[in-house]
C-alpha cells in the first residue's frame, strides 16, 4: 500500500470491548490454563471475533453490497484478550472501494491488519469449488502431520444457520448493526460465515489447541439466515515454522450448488508449547 494514497479520515474509528465467547469451546487455546502453557498471558479471543469487529465500519458504510461482492484478507499478529478495548481504524487504500484496516488494543499494539475490497464485477469461483467432498464417516481422529493430507478433500459440513443463531453471534461480537436483524431472513454476519472455515476443520479432526493466523475470504453472494449451506474444505499446503505445524485450507461455502463464499484459511493446527 502506498501511504501517499491513504486518506486517514476515510471512516470514523470504531471501538469495541471484545469478549471471549469461545471459553467453553473444544479449542482449549480459548481457556486460560492451556493458553498459559503455550506462552500466552491468558485465553485468546478467537480470530473470527477480531475479524468480526474489523468488518463493522465497512458494513456500516456499504451494507449488503460488501456482503454480496466484497473480499477481505486479514492477518493476525498478536492475540486479543477478554475485556480489552479494541480500536478499529479504517482508511482508503488504492481507490474508493479499497480499504486498509488495523485493529489495535488499549496499549496501541497492532493486533491485526486487513485489506478489503468491493468489486464492481463478479469473480469466477475456483475450480476446486466443484470437487466432490469425502464421504462423511462420523469419525474425528486426533490431528497429526501425517493425517493432514494435501489435496485430499474433507467430509462436508452441513450448515443451517437460524436468525436466532445470527443474533447470538452478533451479541457475542458486540455488533449492533441493524442489517443483521432486518426481516425474517437477515444477512449473516461475515464473522459467522468465516467461522465455518474453523468448523469444517473441526468437523474433520479433533484439535485440542490450535490458532487461526490469517484468512482471505471472497463473497460471491449474500448469505441469509434460514438458508441451507454445505461447507467443503481441501488442504492446499502445510509447513513447519519454529516448531509449529501450519495448514492452509481452501474452503468453499455452497447454497444449492452455487458458491456463496470462498476462503483461504490458515491455522497452526499443532502449536509448539512454551519451553
Amino acid at each position: 500500500m502506498n501511504p501517499a494514497r491513504v486518506n486517514l479520515a476515510a471512516l470514523p474509528a470504531y471501538e469495541v470491548r471484545t469478549h471471549n465467547a469461545s471459553a467453553d469451546s473444544e479449542n482449549r487455546m480459548h481457556s486460560d490454563d492451556v493458553a498459559l502453557a503455550y506462552g500466552f498471558k491468558g485465553a485468546l479471543v478467537a480470530g473470527v471475533t477480531v475479524f468480526s469487529h474489523m468488518t463493522q465500519p465497512l458494513v456500516a458504510k456499504h451494507g449488503a453490497d460488501w456482503l454480496a461482492r466484497g473480499s477481505a484478507e486479514v492477518v493476525f499478529a498478536k492475540p486479543a484478550y477478554e475485556g480489552e478495548l479494541l480500536s478499529v481504524r479504517t482508511a482508503h487504500a488504492a481507490d474508493a472501494n479499497s480499504y486498509a484496516i488495523t485493529c489495535v488494543n488499549e496499549q496501541g499494539v497492532e493486533l491485526a491488519r486487513m485489506s478489503l475490497q468491493l468489486r464492481d464485477s463478479p469473480l469466477a469461483p475456483d475450480a476446486r469449488a466443484t470437487q466432490e467432498p469425502a464421504a462423511a464417516t462420523g469419525e474425528r481422529p486426533l490431528v497429526t502431520w501425517e493425517l493432514m493430507e494435501i489435496d485430499k478433500p474433507f467430509p462436508p459440513l452441513e450448515w443451517n444457520p437460524t436468525r436466532a443463531e445470527n443474533l447470538e453471534w452478533c451479541a457475542d461480537v458486540r455488533d449492533e448493526l441493524p442489517i443483521y436483524r432486518e426481516g425474517a431472513a437477515p444477512v449473516l454476519h461475515p464473522g459467522f460465515v468465516l467461522r465455518q472455515a474453523n468448523l469444517v476443520l473441526r468437523n474433520r479432526f479433533t484439535l485440542p489447541a490450535w490458532i487461526h493466523t490469517d484468512s482471505r475470504i471472497t463473497f460471491h453472494a449474500a448469505a441469509h439466515a434460514g438458508e441451507a449451506f454445505e461447507v467443503r474444505a481441501i488442504p492446499e499446503e502445510k509447513w513447519l515454522r519454529k516448531g509449529h505445524e501450519f495448514v492452509r485450507l481452501y474452503v468453499c461455502i455452497l447454497r444449492d450448488a452455487c458458491v456463496v463464499a470462498e476462503i483461504l484459511h490458515t491455522a497452526i493446527f499443532r502449536p509448539r508449547k512454551a519451553a
